[in-house]
């Protein structure tokens, strides 16, 4: 494991561990004693009572789990879509007439062409369904229909009614179905679902959400891929680290990189989704829209950099082989020295002999060359069998040394692959197997300083990377 992947890889493990008051009060409570509010459907239940859109009941309890009503659910959708419920043309629906409860966002919506009644009555005092949701929520947010979506749930018979509108906000992510096979068409909406459904709605219109559940992940968390983040083009909030939906936000124009890397609990794995992100004007409004694809198809070379002094020489040339002890072509690389500065990149994954050289002189070393977040980089090791840190490496003349336990990062069977001893004021560091570890070396004076290395065989022969510094790995070390 590199350097780079394994600090970034641990950092993401230690974050892992029936009525209805639709009024808007000035003084309506924005938390629920039964409201979890760091859950997605709790989040969503205070971004709209924030809002003024929902409140809670007289006992200041939101009570989620309750049915909720389809003139309830009319004023809901029709403040979200922040319709005009005065000035509006009576529906004529047999049941409902001017002066009744939530008469204007009734007929909001039926002149917006959201409902329609059914055989001229709109049954407001009725719960409404799953399925009778799904068709307002679709036509609320004028939605385009996902007829060739395949769903997975059993119970939404084919051709029916709702069919086209479930399949439609399964494609955009706005429902995951009471179960992963079951959508309950038939069943009645929950309070707290309703807020839900609208709250996701609502992002589509302009920005994108990604669902942890869609890739099977207990949680996710998002990254800027590519060489350089595109932090002016699209952003999320703060708070959305380790959770179970993220919704990426336009800032301006423009197109990109963003990995979504997933986490499981069970198996303490990570799973990596790539996208492009392309936000563009639509209707005077910038619409963030995803795109997955394939990271090799769009990697970025980040060059390595070697300066004068991590080479015993300023090399002139180049030559570079497969494990197989291929040559690789010359179009397969690109290196430059200017300025006593040498620059290398290898436009394919996998690991390399490098051997670098200056008239008779030269110095073989091994590459591993790997992608991460769109970047393809290069770590290069030292061909050794041993690794020596003097004092003035350490900056501290080294008296103890410990080692750090891995096996909760990245290896539940990890052991130390390395042997280190102090002789005569020097650190030595030799490989027992291959694999990275934790030193924390402590000097004469107290002082300390922290050791990443690790070694790996390359055609037989120990190579070995290391990263000395004083504070980048304490936390994972103390």
């Amino acid at each position: 494991m590199n350097t780079k992947r394994f600090y970034h890889y641990a950092m993401a493990a230690t974050l892992a561990t029936s009525a209805i008051v639709i009024a808007a009060p000035a003084s309506a409570a924005t938390t629920f004693p039964d409201v979890n509010s760091s859950t997605e459907t709790g989040k969503a239940i205070l971004n709209l009572a924030e809002r003024g859109i929902i409140s809670g009941y007289p006992d200041g309890t939101f009570k989620p789990a309750n049915s909720i009503t389809r003139t309830q659910a009319a004023k809901i959708l029709a403040g979200i879509l922040e319709l005009d419920t005065k000035n509006v043309t009576n529906p004529k629906f047999k049941d409902v007439k001017p002066g009744d409860a939530n008469y204007g966002a009734i007929a909001a919506l039926a002149n917006a062409g959201i409902i329609s009644g059914s055989n001229g009555y709109f049954n407001p005092t009725k719960n409404i369904t799953r399925g009778q949701m799904s068709k307002m929520i679709v036509r609320g947010f004028d939605l385009e229909i996902a007829e060739d979506t395949n769903i997975p749930f059993t119970d939404v018979v084919a051709g029916s009614e709702y069919e086209p509108y479930i399949q439609t906000l399964f494609a955009n992510n706005i429902t995951k179905g009471t179960t992963p096979t079951t959508f309950g068409p038939q069943t009645n909406v929950k309070r707290s679902q309703l807020a839900t459904f609208v709250v996701r709605a609502e992002n589509t219109l302009n920005s994108a959400t990604v669902y942890a559940s869609k890739y099977n992940q207990d949680y996710i968390y998002a990254s800027y891929g590519g060489i350089t983040p595109a932090e002016d083009i699209f952003t999320w909030d703060e708070e959305q680290d380790m959770t179970d939906a993220i919704t990426i936000k336009p800032l301006k124009e423009g197109t990109g990189k963003l990995v979504i890397t997933g986490f499981t609990e069970e198996d303490e794995d990570f799973l990596d989704v790539f996208f492009l992100v392309h936000v563009e004007s639509v209707n005077g409004k910038l619409q963030a829209t995803l795109e997955e694809v394939d990271e090799a198809d769009y990697l970025e070379n980040m060059p390595l950099t070697l300066a004068e002094g991590d080479l015993n020489f300023v090399p002139t040339d180049v030559s570079i082989k497969t494990t197989d002890g291929q040559a690789l072509s010359k179009d397969a690389y690109a290196f430059e020295v200017k300025d006593k500065v040498t620059t290398l990149s290898i436009f394919e994954n996998g690991e390399y002999k490098v051997t670098f050289t200056a008239g008779t002189r030269q110095q073989t070393m091994i590459a591993d060359v790997y992608s991460f977040d769109f970047v393809r980089m290069i770590d290069l090791y030292e061909v050794t069998n041993q690794v020596t840190f003097t004092a003035d490496d350490l900056a501290l003349e080294p008296k103890s040394v410990m080692f750090k336990d891995l096996s909760d990062e990245w290896d539940t069977d990890y052991k130390v692959p390395v042997k280190a001893t102090i002789q005569n004021g020097v650190l030595l560091v030799t490989p027992i197997s291959e694999g990275p570890a934790l030193l924390k070396v402590t000097g004469n004076d107290g002082k300390i300083t922290y050791i990443y290395i690790e070694f790996m065989k390359f055609a037989g022969e120990w190579a070995s990377t290391h990263v000395i510094d004083p504070d980048e790995y304490e936390d994972f070390i103390d």
